[in-house]
């Protein structure tokens, strides 16, 4: 599949596990496709799981409010962004 890549394969490059992968796939946060018994990912789905990465690991985000910056943020993801997002949401809350 052209411009796809085995769960596992994009588990390896983005330095995580396969079931972390098939988490953010479950909340929605990342979609993948079933061929022949094994998931694939696309590329622009690797991206967005490696931004997810980044909010979790190095932003220390919670699930809540890593759903409310992909709910507003498009691509290309933006760490500026993610502050404002998250100041706008508490003001506002």
């Amino acid at each position: 599949m052209p411009g796809f890549q085995q769960l596992s394969w994009a588990a390896t490059g983005l330095e995580t596990e396969v079931v972390t992968l098939q988490d953010f796939g479950r909340r929605g946060w990342i979609k993948t496709v079933e061929k022949n018994g094994s998931t694939f990912i696309a590329a622009d789905q690797r991206y967005r799981a490696r931004f997810i990465l980044h909010l979790r690991t190095k932003k220390h985000l919670s699930d809540q409010q890593i759903d409310l910056v992909l709910s507003v943020q498009r691509p290309p993801y933006s760490m500026a962004d993610v502050d404002r997002i998250l100041r706008e949401n508490e003001a506002a809350g």
